[in-house]
């Protein structure tokens, strides 16, 4: 199935190339050809959409976990904002990162190849770390969306 923006793929490679033009370090992104590119970014959109998010869909037919019927603190913003029928532009960004993030790592859903140490000649390393499947710039696009679920257990005083 082609990438089809709402329905696998909260963005397009065409959006995703005008949030690259403006940034750096993207030559990875630069190289792979389109069809990578949209692979990614599906691959991006259904790892997100395995989230636990604030809300509830808006259509019980809609494909994808946004558009959602929720409301969230938006902390560039400074104030509570309420998303029905649009998918926040936190998601469609945190889908192009997470995109390049798959491109770069391209072993990062396979977990056959991770290494606890390594020793060669008199070369010795330890406590090998691999990349996370999601980084940190996706984790603070997404995490005023998420639901919270540590407020359950805890309790909050105003004064």
């Amino acid at each position: 199935m082609a990438l089809v923006k709402g329905t696998n793929s909260y963005a397009t490679v065409a959006e995703a190339e005008v949030y690259f033009a403006d940034r750096i370090n993207v030559a990875t992104w630069i190289a792979a050809d389109e069809t990578v590119k949209a692979q990614a970014l599906t691959t991006a959109t259904s790892m997100l959409d395995n989230l636990d998010w604030s809300g509830v869909a808006v259509s019980s037919t809609q494909s994808l976990a946004f558009p959602r019927n929720a409301v969230y603190f938006d902390p560039r913003l400074g104030i509570s904002v309420i998303s029905n029928d649009i998918t926040p532009n936190r998601i469609v960004l945190a889908t192009i990162e997470l995109a390049y993030h798959l491109i770069n790592n391209t072993d990062l859903l396979d977990s056959t190849g991770g290494v606890h140490s390594l020793n060669i000649g008199g070369v010795s390393l330890d406590t090998i770390r691999t990349a996370p499947k999601l980084p940190m710039t996706v984790k603070k696009l997404i995490r005023p969306l998420l639901l919270n679920t540590t407020a359950i257990n805890s309790w909050w005083r105003s004064n």
